[in-house]
C-alpha cells in the first residue's frame, strides 16, 4: 500500500483521485495528508478519507517542506494550480519522495534547478498531464525523433475572430471538466504552450522536435515518431482517471479497468488537423520563449496567468490576454538556468508585475 499526500485536494485533478478511490481503489493507497489552499471542504475530505494531517495555507517552501516530513509520503501527487505549485515540488524534490506531476508550472519554471535536485535526492518526477503521461510511457524502450502532442482546441478551434468572446464562452469546454484558469488556458492554447515547453524540459527535446496538433476528440492523447517513420500513440477516452493513478501506482500495479474502454466495433473517428498562429498566438509565444531560455519560460507563465486573472476579472479582452503576454515577452529576461528557487521566484515577480500595469 503506498502512503499518498495530495497537494491541492480539491482541484480538479485532487478530486479525481479522490474519486477513483471510493470507487474501489482504496484497498492499494492511505491518504497520508491533504493540502487545499482555503477549502471548507477539506475536513469532510480527511474524515472520509481518514487523512491524518491537513495542511490549509499558502505556497511557503518551508511550510510544506515540514508538512512533508509530518506526512511521510511514499509519493506526492502535486495537484496545485499555477505557479503556486513549484515552491511544493522544490521541497518534495529536496525530500527525495517521487512526486507525480499534475501542476506543469512546476517544471516550466523549475527547469534544469528543480530536475537536477530531484535527480540529485533520489525523486522521480512522474507527469500526470494525459499528454506527457503518454509520452512518458510510449517512450520506454523507444528511441523518438519527434514529440506530437494533441490538443482538443478548445471552445474556440472553430472561431475564427475571438475579440468578442466572453468568459462564459471561454469556459465552455467541449471535453474536459477543469479550472477556470486551466479551462481558458485551453481556449487560447496557452495550456498547450505550457504543455510544449513542460515535455521539452522532461524529455530533453528541443523545441523543433515538437509538435502540435489539434484532435478534437481527445482520445489520441499524444504520440511519438521513431526514425524509422512510424508512429506510436496512447488512445484512452477522456479521462484524467488512468493518468493520475499509472503516476501514482506504476503501470502493472494490478489495478483494473480504470476507465471505460474504447469500443472499436461501435465505431469512431478520430481526426488532426493544424494550429494557426494567428489564430493561437499563445502557442507560437510559448515556442519562442522556449527558444529564447529559462527566463521567457518563466515570464511567459507568471504573465499568462496575471492576465487571465485580469481577463476573469474583467479587466481585459480575451485576444488581451495573448497581447499582454507579448508585450512582457519583450523585455529582457535571463535565458540561463537560474540556480535558486529565489532566483526563479524573482523573474515570475517581475514578470507577473510587468502584466499587471498592462492590464
Amino acid at each position: 500500500m503506498k502512503r499518498l499526500l495530495i497537494l491541492g485536494a480539491t482541484g480538479s485533478i485532487g478530486t479525481t483521485c479522490l474519486s477513483a478511490l471510493r470507487n474501489g481503489l482504496a484497498d492499494d493507497i492511505r491518504i497520508a495528508g491533504l493540502t487545499a489552499l482555503s477549502s471548507p471542504a477539506l475536513p469532510s475530505l480527511a474524515e472520509e478519507f481518514d487523512a491524518p494531517f491537513l495542511y490549509a495555507g499558502g505556497s511557503d517552501m518551508s511550510a510544506i517542506r515540514e508538512f512533508i516530513r509530518k506526512t511521510e509520503p511514499d509519493i506526492i501527487l502535486n495537484a496545485i494550480a499555477g505557479k503556486d505549485g513549484l515552491p511544493a515540488s522544490a521541497a518534495a524534490a529536496e525530500e527525495g519522495v517521487d512526486i507525480a506531476m499534475a501542476n506543469k508550472e512546476s517544471v516550466v519554471m523549475g527547469g534544469r534547478f528543480l530536475l537536477s535536485s530531484a535527480e540529485r535526492h533520489g525523486a522521480r518526477i512522474i507527469p500526470v498531464d494525459s499528454e506527457h503521461s503518454a509520452i512518458y510511457h510510449l517512450l520506454k524502450g523507444r528511441k523518438a525523433r519527434r514529440l506530437i502532442i494533441t490538443a482538443s482546441g478548445g471552445p474556440f478551434r472553430e472561431r475564427e475572430d475571438t475579440s468578442s468572446a466572453t468568459l462564459e464562452e471561454a469556459l465552455q469546454h467541449p471535453t474536459w471538466k477543469m479550472g477556470k484558469k486551466i479551462t481558458i488556458d485551453s481556449a487560447t492554447l496557452a495550456n498547450k504552450g505550457l504543455e510544449v515547453m513542460e515535455a521539452s524540459l522532461l524529455f530533453s527535446f528541443p523545441p523543433s522536435s515538437i509538435d502540435v496538433t489539434i484532435h478534437k476528440e481527445s482520445i489520441v492523447h499524444s504520440m511519438i515518431e521513431t526514425d524509422e517513420g512510424a508512429v506510436y500513440a496512447m488512445m484512452s477516452p477522456p479521462d484524467m482517471t488512468h493518468p493520475v493513478l499509472t503516476a501514482i501506482m506504476g503501470e502493472g500495479s494490478g489495478m483494473h479497468d480504470l476507465v471505460s474502454p474504447l469500443s472499436f466495433s461501435s465505431g469512431f473517428s478520430l481526426t488532426f488537423s493544424g494550429w494557426d498562429a494567428g489564430r493561437f498566438p499563445m502557442l507560437a509565444l510559448a515556442y519562442e520563449a522556449l527558444r529564447n531560455g529559462a527566463g521567457y519560460r518563466i515570464a511567459y507563465t507568471a504573465a499568462d496567468e496575471a492576465a487571465v486573472n485580469a481577463f476573469i476579472e474583467g479587466k481585459i479582452t480575451f485576444n488581451g490576454i495573448a497581447e499582454t503576454v507579448k508585450a512582457v515577452l519583450e523585455d529582457d529576461y535571463p535565458s540561463a538556468e537560474p540556480q535558486s528557487l529565489e532566483e526563479i521566484l524573482s523573474i515570475a515577480e517581475k514578470a507577473g508585475e510587468r502584466a499587471e500595469t498592462l492590464c
